[in-house]
């Protein structure tokens, strides 16, 4: 009956408070939401909740690590003034296949991640999925027959270890929220995230980042 949540888990922390329910995002020591930079694997998240703010974007199982900044913020974030909340997913398990999953009240989630080549290259696939409107669709009347509330978000990231001083790494996200009623109105949102990043070690005491990444957000009404 209830869900791991990476947003909810940090409004647990001190100077981090809710905007509340039915609102999406965090308020940090007295700022407002905008000033919050979310970055999923270095590529913004312009928005990051499904469902008007209850759930967020970030699937539990294809999350590696969290880390929050409300103050003395590194100088390669910027463009925010309150804080930078920093989501790194998971590569996937490069030794054997793996396959998690939960049913819920709301929505259920799978996830898969197994080796492409054993201690080279693996991959994690993470897929959610909310299913109220396939619940309801017996009870509505035929007018209503288009109706659809859902979200979904699919992740995937995987990596490839080229040599001893080279690895590259591939990440995606994509998801919405889909709020049709009946043929004549609705409304949708969604974000798609994408990053390539290429990590080189020159010796013991120098390596190097090389980052691209690409995101989008767009509301349809």
């Amino acid at each position: 009956l209830g869900e791991t949540d990476v947003i909810r888990s940090i409004i647990l922390l001190p100077g981090v408070t809710t905007v509340g329910e039915g609102a999406a995002g965090f308020n940090v020591r007295g700022g407002s939401i905008d000033q919050n930079l979310v970055i999923l694997d270095e590529a913004p998240v312009y928005n990051s909740s499904h469902l008007f703010g209850f759930f967020s974007v970030f699937n539990p199982d294809a999350v590696k690590g969290v880390k929050l900044y409300k103050g003395g913020i590194p100088a390669r974030f910027g463009g925010r003034l309150s804080s930078i909340l920093d989501v790194r997913m998971r590569e996937g398990n490069n030794k054997d296949f793996e396959m998690n999953g939960g049913i819920g009240t709301i929505f259920s989630r799978l996830s898969v991640e197994a080796p492409i080549i054993e201690d080279k290259a693996s991959f994690l696939l993470a897929g959610r999925r909310s299913y109220i409107d396939v619940l309801a669709a017996p009870f509505l009347p035929e007018s209503l027959g288009d109706t659809k509330l859902n979200f979904y978000d699919v992740t995937l990231k995987t990596n490839f270890k080229a040599s001893e001083k080279d690895q590259f790494f591939l990440s995606g996200y994509l998801g919405r929220d889909v709020f049709q009623f009946g043929a004549q109105a609705g409304f949708n949102w969604g974000n798609g995230t994408g990053t390539f990043r290429w990590n080189h070690l020159f010796n013991d005491r120098l390596f190097s980042n090389f980052t691209v990444y690409y995101s989008n957000y767009d509301y349809q009404l």
